[in-house]
């Protein structure tokens, strides 16, 4: 029961934040957006691990969470100095 409602209301988070990375003002926001998107994408994967007892889920959400991070801190590297690397 608290699974299923976690789970809806992840979904929901889900589908409001994509709005805002595509909608968003400006860079910095859709930035920021995509980053909750992905924290949220692994909070997804965790729930659906648990609700069906599936432990590959932990593994995709470990690396959607690396991901993630990564993209983040290059998206805004890109923004702010225009290069990825140095």
């Amino acid at each position: 029961m608290i699974i299923n409602l976690a789970l809806g209301i992840v979904t929901l988070s889900v589908l409001l934040v994509t709005y805002r990375v595509l909608r968003g003002p400006s860079w910095g926001d859709r930035i920021m957006a995509f980053d909750f998107l992905s924290v949220n994408l692994v909070v997804l994967f965790v729930l659906m691990a648990v609700k069906g007892h599936q432990l590959v889920m932990l593994d995709a959400a470990l690396v959607l969470s690396l991901l993630g991070f990564l993209s983040t801190v290059a998206l805004t590297r890109y923004l702010l100095t225009g290069r990825v690397m140095k």
